[in-house]
């Protein structure tokens, strides 16, 4: 056995020394598979960073057992997960910003092959790394997210490819913890990462909309979030539940259809509110979204809360009056180019209500 440990071991060595080329990639694959040099162990031999994720770009591109071996090893309770975590969350991020610029660069047809080998604990671990890189691609503000929430939506369904290929192959048979995972994200606060947020989740809900599972989900999730505001109100809370209500229901091609379903929501769990709230909770949600007008860039969306009437409990009429009036002024403003008031994104704002 030391006999013939030790060739296996000089091999091992000597392979990790040797210039990175065209035949590596074939090499670094049989001693893998021999069990003379893991994937995990070559990487973790290297010093330099930018020689790393040269490898890992070939990894990425076709040898998708080396790559799966990594994030396996990365979920795991050891002194290099850390280390190997942290190479693969750079290798990713440099993947998808190269994505951004060239859509068909890469199909991800490794996070397929993960899906259909990895277990399942260890493959909602694998996804939950994936939707963190995403996120973070792109800094964005609550207030920047109402302002370009249409445009954003349509980028991701118009202009990139990698939301839709990470859906189809890791994340469609594994709907609801992907999704409850990604609505955990945008609860933090002061959450900065909106454009991603809202681009996969509309990916999600409109890549399983035939079955309806994440519609659904996410409906309850807004039921749930809803009945949080009466008791606890706070604006930031209500700006995230509108815009997670508008990706959630931008389910099909047809922007009209999107808006019917989106007003639809907001009739069933605005408009007849007073089915289910107390007069006090009513007065948080009212107060709570008429905070949220100032904020309104979209003449949709805002036609939609000034359109559908609010049943008010008794002695809750004025609030409504008062409300339907804000929306219809902040309408008229977006008509002539006026902007909302937004959240200084710059700082940290405290922000009881």
């Amino acid at each position: 056995m030391k006999d013939t440990f030790f060739p296996e071991l000089l091999v091992a060595k000597y392979f990790c020394k040797l210039p990175w080329n065209i035949g590596s990639l074939f090499v670094l694959g049989i001693l893998h598979d021999l069990r003379i040099l893991t994937a995990t162990e070559f990487i973790l031999c290297y010093n330099s960073n930018e020689d790393v994720q040269l490898v890992l770009n070939d990894f990425y591109e076709s040898e998708f057992e080396l790559i799966t071996n990594l994030f396996i090893n990365s979920t795991m309770d050891s002194g290099n997960s850390i280390r190997l975590s942290d190479i693969l969350e750079v290798s990713l991020e440099n993947l998808f910003k190269d994505l951004l610029e060239k859509p068909e660069l890469n199909s991800l047809g490794y996070a397929k092959y993960m899906r259909s080998s990895v277990p399942g604990e260890i493959l909602i671990k694998i996804i939950q790394k994936h939707v963190d890189v995403i996120i973070r691609l792109e800094q964005s503000g609550v207030s920047a997210a109402f302002e370009n929430f249409s445009s954003w939506i349509n980028e991701g369904v118009d202009e990139l490819k990698f939301p839709k290929d990470l859906y189809d192959n890791l994340l469609s048979n594994n709907i609801e913890d992907s999704l409850n995972y990604l609505l955990k994200l945008a609860s933090v606060e002061n959450f900065r990462n909106w454009k991603f947020y809202l681009i996969l989740l509309q990916t999600l809900c409109s890549g399983n909309n035939e079955k309806a599972g994440p519609y659904v989900r996410s409906k309850k999730h807004l039921k749930a979030h809803l009945k949080q505001l009466a008791t606890l109100p706070y604006k930031r809370s209500m700006m995230n539940l509108l815009l997670t209500a508008r990706a959630s229901n931008a389910v099909t091609m047809d922007i009209s259809k999107n808006l019917d379903l989106y007003a639809d929501w907001y009739k069933n769990n605005i408009g007849e509110m007073k089915f289910f709230f107390k007069a006090e909770e009513f007065h948080n949600i009212m107060n709570l979204l008429d905070q949220c007008i100032a904020y309104e860039a979209e003449l949709d969306y805002l036609e939609i809360h000034a359109a559908i009437s609010i049943s008010p409990p008794v002695l809750c009429g004025k609030i409504v009056q008062s409300y339907k009036s804000k929306c219809k002024q902040r309408l008229q403003q977006i008509k002539k180019g006026i902007k909302g008031v937004g959240i200084d994104e710059s700082i940290v704002i405290e922000d009881s209500n």
